[in-house]
C-alpha cells in the first residue's frame, strides 16, 4: 500500500450489529474534525495574505484612512512579499464597505489593482485599466448595491467581500527619480462615497526605511487571524460549508471563537498538514504548466480567473499556491494591448528541473533586444519569507537599465546567482544565502508583441557549479 495512504489510515473500525463502537466513532469524529480544518486553512489562506498588510501597517502607526506609500524603494529589510525595488508603491488601508461605497482617486501614469481581503480581483488601474493610464475616480460599491452609480467614476462592484483594498505603482524611471515618483503616489486618495463632497484630507503613512513585515502566523495562530476575519468580514456563500465544520471547533460566526482543549489540538496538528499542503500548492503546484516548450518559466498567476471561480468550481489551490508568495491579484493577467503592463515569468527550478538553491552559483543569459517597451527586471527572493534575499551585500534586484551592467559582444547579458560572484561580473551578480531555497519572478514591463504570443523564449537558470 502507499505509504501516504498507510500514514493516514483510521484505526481499524469496529461495528455492532452495524452500529460504529463509541469508539470507531470518536475517531471518525477526531478525523472529520482534523479534515475540516486543514480544508479550511487552505481555502482561508489568501485572506491570512490580505489581512498581514492591514496588521503590518497597523503597526507603524497612522490611522485606519491612512495612504501608506514606500516613499523609498523596498529594500531587504522590508518583507513585502515579491516585490519590485523599481517601483515606489502606494495602497489602501482596508477599506470596509459595510459602511456604504468608497471613492478610489488614481494618479495619471501609475498602474494597479483593486482586490479584496481574499485576493479576489475586481479592476486594474493605469495602462490596463479602464482609465487608459489617465487616472480618475473608481467607485467601490458593495454586492447588494441597487443605487445608481453616479457620472464620472468607474464602476467597481466587489462581489465577494466587503473588505477591499487598492494598490499602485508609480515609476521613477519615468518621473525622474524616487522623490518624484513618491510625490505622484501622494496624489491618489481614498474615501467613503459619503464625504464626496468635502472629503478629508488625506493622511499618509511613510515606511521609508522602517523594517516592515508583510508575513502571517504559520502554525494554529493562522486560525486566530482567519476567525478575525470570519468576524469583520461578510463571507461568501462559498465559505458556508467550512464555517459548517469549524463550528465544532469552536468557530461560529457571530459569537467568536472559542476553541476547547481537544480543538486546539486537532487545530495544532492540522496546521502544520496544511502548512505542508500550501508549500507544495505554492512551490510544487501539480496544476503548473511550463509557459514554453523545454523550459522550466512557469506564469505568474495560475489561476484561469481573477476571482477563482471559473465555471462550475473555485480555483482553491490557485489561490492558496499563489498567495502565499505574492503580493496583489491582477483582474487582467495578460496585458491586453502589445507596450502595455508587464508580463510576469517565475521559475523556481533550474535546466535541469532541480530547486534553486543558495549553496549553488547559477547563471541566466537574458538574450539581446528584450522586446519590451519599457525594461526587465530579475529579482531573487527567499523562499522563507518570499520577500527579498538577505545578505549583506544588500542586493536582490538586476535591472537592465543598470548602468554598471556587464553586456556580452552579441547583447546579451549574463546574470550570476549564488553564495560567490565570479570573478570580473560583480555587476552582474546577487548573493544568495547557503542552503536558502530562492526563486525569481522575471518581469518584462511593457512587453511586445514577441513576448505576448510566446515567439520570444527565455533561456532557464543554469547551475554553474
Amino acid at each position: 500500500m502507499d505509504r501516504h495512504i498507510e500514514s493516514h489510515r483510521l484505526p481499524e473500525p469496529n461495528y455492532e450489529g452495524g452500529y460504529p463502537t463509541v469508539e470507531t466513532a470518536r475517531d471518525a469524529f477526531y478525523e472529520y474534525d482534523f479534515q475540516a480544518a486543514v480544508q479550511f486553512y487552505v481555502w482561508g489562506y489568501a485572506y491570512l495574505s490580505g489581512l498581514a498588510f492591514e496588521k503590518g501597517c497597523a503597526k507603524l502607526g497612522g490611522d485606519e484612512r491612512s495612504l501608506v506609500i514606500f516613499d523609498k524603494l523596498v529594500q531587504p529589510q522590508h518583507e513585502v512579499r515579491t516585490a519590485n525595488d523599481g517601483v515606489i508603491y502606494a495602497g489602501s488601508r482596508i477599506m470596509d464597505l459595510s459602511e456604504g461605497p468608497w471613492v478610489v482617486e488614481a494618479p495619471a501614469r501609475c498602474r494597479g489593482h483593486i482586490y479584496d481581503i481574499s485576493m479576489r480581483a475586481y479592476e486594474d488601474i493605469g495602462d490596463v485599466g479602464p482609465d487608459g493610464g489617465q487616472g480618475g475616480k473608481f467607485l467601490i460599491v458593495p454586492r447588494d448595491h441597487d443605487g445608481d452609480i453616479p457620472d464620472g467614476y468607474f464602476p467597481v462592484r466587489a462581489l465577494y467581500s466587503d473588505l477591499l483594498y487598492f494598490l499602485l505603482r508609480t515609476f521613477p524611471a519615468s518621473e525622474g527619480g524616487v522623490e518624484a515618483a513618491a510625490e505622484l503616489a501622494q496624489d491618489a486618495r481614498y474615501y467613503p462615497l459619503a464625504e464626496a463632497d468635502a472629503p478629508r484630507e488625506q493622511a499618509y503613512l511613510l515606511i521609508g526605511d522602517r523594517p516592515f513585515s508583510q508575513n502571517w502566523p504559520r502554525d494554529a495562530r493562522a486560525f486566530d487571524w482567519l476567525a478575525e476575519v470570519v468576524e469583520r468580514d461578510r463571507l461568501p456563500a462559498e465559505a458556508h460549508p467550512y464555517l459548517g465544520n469549524m463550528r465544532r471547533l469552536g468557530l461560529v460566526p457571530g459569537e467568536g471563537f472559542h476553541p476547547d482543549e481537544r480543538a486546539r489540538g486537532i487545530l495544532d496538528r492540522a496546521a502544520e498538514t496544511a502548512e505542508a499542503i500550501v508549500l507544495s500548492m505554492a512551490f510544487r503546484n501539480r496544476a503548473s504548466e511550463p509557459v514554453y516548450e523545454n523550459r522550466q518559466w512557469e506564469l505568474f498567476l495560475r489561476n484561469k480567473d481573477p476571482r477563482f471561480l471559473p465555471e462550475n468550481y473555485e480555483e482553491i489551490e490557485a489561490r492558496a499556491g499563489g498567495w502565499h508568495f505574492l503580493i496583489a491579484n491582477f483582474a487582467h493577467r495578460v496585458p491586453a494591448r502589445p507596450g502595455t503592463g508587464q508580463f510576469p515569468l517565475c521559475s523556481f527550478r533550474d535546466a535541469n528541473g532541480d530547486p534553486l538553491n543558495g549553496s549553488n552559483l547559477y547563471r541566466f543569459t537574458m538574450p539581446a533586444d528584450v522586446p519590451v517597451g519599457q525594461f526587465w527586471q530579475f529579482p531573487v527572493y527567499s523562499t522563507r519569507t518570499r520577500s527579498f534575499v538577505q545578505t549583506d551585500q544588500r542586493r536582490a534586484t538586476i535591472t537592465s537599465t543598470d548602468e554598471e551592467l556587464i553586456t556580452n559582444d552579441d547583447g546579451s547579458v549574463d546574470l550570476y546567482i549564488g553564495p560567490e560572484a565570479p570573478e570580473g561580473f560583480e555587476p552582474n551578480w546577487i548573493k544568495t544565502n547557503p542552503d536558502e531555497g530562492w526563486f525569481t519572478l522575471l518581469r518584462l514591463y511593457a512587453p511586445l508583441e514577441p513576448i505576448l504570443n510566446k515567439e520570444w523564449v527565455p533561456n532557464d537558470i543554469e547551475r554553474v557549479r
